[in-house]
């Protein structure tokens, strides 16, 4: 904008990113994330049998789609069912992040 009109530009009114918050939860929630993050992530240089070590030993274990012991689906008696959590316990059909309504 040149010239001495004063005028604004169109934005100069716009709202702002919202408010983060606490600063110190958000310092506590950051250091959280970086532990996370290196409790999970393999120091540089390790060979590719040190890293199936590293990974099997941060492995979590609540993985949903692990198969039923004898492919019998504990709660419902469902044998050959699908694994995890109901597909259709939100009212559609979910499956690996897709929905369908039915």
């Amino acid at each position: 904008m040149s010239g001495g009109s004063g005028a604004k530009p169109p934005f100069a009114n716009a709202p702002g990113p919202l408010p983060l918050g606490d600063a110190k939860e958000q310092a506590r929630i950051s250091k959280m994330i970086q532990k996370v993050n290196q409790a999970n992530t393999p120091p540089p240089g390790l060979s590719p049998e040190q890293l199936e070590e590293f990974y099997e030993a941060v492995k979590d274990d609540s993985d949903v789609l692990k198969p039923f012991p004898n492919n019998t689906n504990p709660t419902t008696g469902e044998v050959n069912g699908p694994r995890g959590p109901e597909p259709t316990r939100f009212g559609d059909w979910e499956r690996k992040g897709r929905v369908s309504d039915f």
